[in-house]
C-alpha cells in the first residue's frame, strides 16, 4: 500500500488537440479570443516521483471561432472529413454512456445497423 504525503497534490490538466480550417488569414501582432466547443476523447493518468499523480484530458475541438479586437467572428471550419466527425462521435457516445462492450465491435454494428435502416435514417433527416 502507498501513502502520500499530505503535502502531495493531483495534478489536472486539459490538453488541447487538432485543427481548424480558418476562412480568411489571421495577423500577427493582434489579439484574438478563441471561443471553442468540443469533446473530451481521451483520459491518461500516470504517477509523479513525489507520490501524486498527473490525470491529463484531451480535448478536441468541434466548432471554433476566433474573435478579433472589433469583436468580429470568424468561424473555422472542421477539417476531418465526415467519416473522421462521424466515428469520433460515436466513440464521445460510446465513451459517455458507458458501453462494455470493445469500441471496435461497437462502432462495427452501429454502423452495419445504420446502413440497413438508411432510408428511414434520411426520412428522420428530411423532416
Amino acid at each position: 500500500m502507498t501513502t502520500k504525503d499530505k503535502n502531495t497534490q493531483d495534478d489536472w490538466l486539459i490538453k488541447l488537440s487538432g485543427k481548424a480550417a480558418l476562412p480568411k488569414p489571421l495577423e500577427i501582432g493582434h489579439n484574438y479570443k478563441i471561443e471553442i466547443e468540443g469533446s473530451i476523447t481521451e483520459k491518461k493518468e500516470k504517477d509523479r516521483e513525489d507520490g501524486g499523480r498527473v490525470y491529463t484530458w484531451i480535448f478536441e475541438p468541434v466548432l471554433v471561432s476566433v474573435i478579433n479586437e472589433k469583436g468580429e467572428r470568424i468561424k473555422a471550419k472542421d477539417v476531418r472529413r465526415i467519416s473522421q466527425r462521424l466515428r469520433a462521435r460515436c466513440y464521445v457516445y460510446w465513451k459517455n454512456n458507458q458501453i462494455e462492450q470493445d469500441f471496435e465491435e461497437w462502432y462495427q454494428r452501429i454502423g452495419e445497423k445504420m446502413i440497413i435502416n438508411f432510408d428511414e435514417i434520411i426520412g428522420f433527416v428530411l423532416k
